[in-house]
């Protein structure tokens, strides 16, 4: 009788995530501007990572950038690149629905960037050919020089898609659970780019002093790249109330009983407070 919704609706918005959500923009203007960096955000599972990357997609489109994501598997650990990969397939399905005129432009640029080795990525991203068209076979090499090889070509690959007019924004989830493959590729990746950002999610709490993962933001670190974290803590009472009030669409003091139990019951993580 006296309900305000006939559905009941969790709040898309985040929750006392401002301070983050400057920062990832700030980042972003850098990016734009040529400069190449890592983001790199941190915390627990449920804590909001992920909803918090994805408030860069409409800035990064008002400024003609590219935002590809993909996500490490903890059962595909023996799969090499599969989230760079998964990423990447995504970013080459956004170019096939671009105009003629700049599929073209792609076209051309992508041939110059692999030369003869066109088909090193055709092999681990077949879209690829739909914009270069097929390639002739490449040498075949020993199991190291063929993973340089695909290295070397990797990196000029992402580099023709990095410009100040269209910066690129690949963001890596769950990076716990990258793979060895990954983690080489992406210290290569940072040290040879302009207008890229890479951002990558983990769960602190998984990843311990000697975890490779650690082992290589150090290394890029050290090789001059700059790299930013941002941890992610649980919301605090009021922005739980906040949370709570605006769902059951009651005003704040009316919805301390239940605030306060979401509290208890979640210590603030914001996936378990919206289950």
């Amino acid at each position: 009788q006296h309900d305000r919704s006939a559905q009941f609706q969790i709040p898309q918005r985040l929750y006392g995530r401002e301070p983050e959500i400057q920062r990832l923009l700030v980042t972003l203007e850098r990016v734009s501007q040529g400069h190449s960096e890592m983001l790199l955000v941190a915390g627990y599972s449920g804590i909001g990572k992920t909803a918090l990357v994805a408030t860069c997609y409409k800035p990064l489109t008002r400024s003609r950038g590219y935002f590809i994501s993909g996500k490490y598997d903890q059962y595909q650990r023996n799969t090499p690149y599969s989230a760079v990969v998964a990423a990447f397939r995504d970013l080459v399905q956004q170019l096939l629905t671009e105009s003629e005129t700049r599929l073209q432009h792609w076209q051309t640029v992508l041939l110059q960037a692999l030369g003869p080795n066109g088909q090193v990525i055709i092999e681990v991203i077949p879209e690829v050919e739909l914009v270069i068209g097929p390639q002739p076979p490449v040498e075949t090499l020993g199991p190291n020089e063929s993973q340089n090889r695909f290295g070397l070509v990797f990196q000029n690959f992402i580099r023709a898609f990095c410009a100040p007019e269209h910066p690129l924004v690949i963001f890596l989830d769950d990076l716990q659970w990258a793979d060895t493959a990954s983690l080489k590729l992406i210290s290569l990746m940072m040290a040879n780019a302009h207008a890229l950002c890479c951002i990558g999610a983990y769960r602190d709490n998984e990843v311990s002093a000697a975890h490779p993962l650690l082992l290589t933001l150090e290394e890029i670190k050290q090789a001059g790249a700059r790299i930013e974290t941002i941890m992610l803590r649980p919301l605090d009472t009021q922005q739980v109330l906040n949370f709570v009030a605006d769902t059951v669409r009651r005003t704040p003091e009316e919805a301390v009983p239940l605030a306060q139990l979401v509290m208890d019951k979640t210590q603030g993580n914001p996936f378990f407070m919206g289950e």
